[in-house]
């Protein structure tokens, strides 16, 4: 979502004035923040409740902005409570824009709380933008609202401009090479949370018949307990955890693996935009079939090899297949590149939502 949010608002610069209204770490308010082409105003927060930032200070910014004429629209990112009550409390005549990211799968004893006031929340947004059909056609918590009217599909736009222009490290490109000893390269990015499936890609490497091996990018709260179990499944010779990185070794790793992997279980995963950017290096991908968004960027057969959630016999299957057919991987690779720089580039998000502001004002 925040990737989302400051690719949306770096394409509309010049086109619209910005403001990101955003939570922050109460320890680190006050701290400088990077430039940006738009204006951000941070708010604190203390603690972490069920993944959402305790963070009440957002309304009273929302409001500020309103009552002092520096905002004529509130575009808010769902699912998320506190932008919910901001859009609730919004006066009637200033338009709302919701961006619907994915369902809540997990939290369901809280989604019972918090359902009739995200319900309330739809009925008050004037427009609702998906990423692509998919995900309004899979998602439970629209279907039940009866919003289709509201919903308008709007790529997510991907700035493949600065991943194309981001150099490759040497360096970190000669210690991959010499870590995998010719050894086939499957790449998986994302943070470390139960949603993602990294217990079971662990699992599918296990059962490889191929000597590939496994690059993990990311952390999160699930990192040491990856470590742990890689570790007692005597991988560690054949996972590498590289935690968080620079930009720069991103895009070595992107463009150094052979295979890209995308194992989420759930439909948390509503896209994956790590996936898009191995598809524009031109890597092909293995995914789990989540029937929604996910599926609408890798293309079964076409630019993908989709297993079911969970099935770790699928999905090791899957990846021996991709790793041990050169031929299937540069085409299915060289289909990826083309299919995601034509359908998911930054013009067509900027336009699309512009255009739904434009109607709205």
């Amino acid at each position: 979502m925040e990737t989302h949010v400051d690719t949306l608002l770096r394409s509309m610069a010049g086109q619209a004035q910005s403001t990101l209204i955003a939570s922050q770490p109460s320890r680190v308010m006050g701290r400088a923040l990077e430039p940006t082409p738009y204006r951000i105003v941070p708010v604190p927060y203390y603690a972490m409740l069920a993944s959402v930032p305790f963070c009440p200070a957002i309304l009273g910014a929302v409001s500020a902005e309103l009552r002092q004429q520096r905002g004529n629209l509130v575009h808010i990112h769902a699912p998320n409570p506190w932008a919910d009550i901001a859009a609730l409390r919004a006066p009637r005549d200033v338009p709302v824009v919701m961006t619907w990211h994915s369902d809540i799968v997990r939290q369901q004893m809280l989604l019972k709380l918090y359902g009739p006031m995200q319900q309330k929340a739809l009925q008050r947004a004037d427009r609702i933008i998906v990423f692509t059909p998919k995900h309004y056609e899979s998602s439970a918590q629209l279907q039940q609202a009866r919003i289709e009217h509201k919903v308008h599909a709007v790529p997510i736009g991907i700035d493949f401009a600065q991943l194309d222009e981001t150099p490759s490290e040497a360096a970190v490109q000669a210690e991959l090479q010499q870590w995998a000893a010719g050894r086939p390269i499957i790449l998986t990015v994302g943070r470390h949370v139960y949603y993602k499936g990294y217990h079971h890609l662990l699992e599918a490497v296990a059962a490889l018949q191929s000597d590939a091996v496994l690059l993990m990018i990311g952390a999160g709260p699930l990192s040491a307990e990856l470590q742990r179990h890689a570790r007692e499944r005597q991988l560690l010779d054949r996972v590498k955890f590289l935690g968080e990185v620079s930009r720069g070794v991103l895009a070595t790793a992107l463009r150094t693996c052979d295979v890209f992997c995308l194992p989420s279980i759930e439909r948390s995963e509503a896209f994956g935009i790590a996936s898009a950017e191995a598809m524009a290096c031109g890597k092909p991908t293995v995914v789990c079939d989540l029937d929604n968004g996910v599926n609408c960027l890798n293309r079964a057969g076409e630019t993908s090899l989709l297993t079911p959630p969970r099935d770790e016999r699928a999905l090791a299957d899957a990846l021996d297949q991709m790793v041990r057919d050169e031929a299937l991987r540069t085409r299915m690779g060289a289909a990826a590149n083309r299919w995601v720089r034509d359908s998911f580039g930054i013009d067509a998000m900027r336009d699309g939502t512009l255009s739904l502001y434009k109607t709205l004002l």
